[in-house]
């Protein structure tokens, strides 16, 4: 019997994207939270803000997956429902400016230089 080739895990933190449903590398994906006294949600740049949070693929794609499945609110366990305005603004802003092969992966400058970060170990 031959062993089983699993595809390879990713290191570090995994979430799961709100709109594809996809597993993928926390790095790569927006989360999104919900402001407390209002129940609009903001995209969290920093990945910091208190509270639950969503997550999703930087593409108007998933955005527009988690809109129709109504999943955000579900997601951020809101009572009420959302207002998801300044999300999709921020999404059409980002992606005016990436190319549209970027979508679901972002390269960062010392990966496009073929530097590979130091271990902390």
């Amino acid at each position: 019997m031959t062993p089983r080739s699993d595809p390879p895990t990713p290191t570090g933190p995994v979430r799961t994207c709100t709109g594809c449903r996809r597993r993928a590398p926390r790095s790569v994906l927006v989360r999104l939270v919900l402001v407390d006294a209002t129940s609009r949600v903001e995209v969290d740049p920093g990945k910091r803000a208190p509270g639950r949070g969503a997550w999703l693929h930087p593409s108007r794609e998933c955005l527009d997956l988690a809109l129709r499945r109504r999943a955000i609110g579900r997601a951020l366990r809101a009572a009420r429902p959302v207002d998801t305005d300044a999300v999709a603004a921020w999404f059409d802003g980002q992606i005016s400016v990436k190319s549209p092969d970027v979508m679901h992966a972002r390269v960062t400058s010392t990966e496009k230089a073929g530097w590979k970060p130091m271990g902390t170990r």
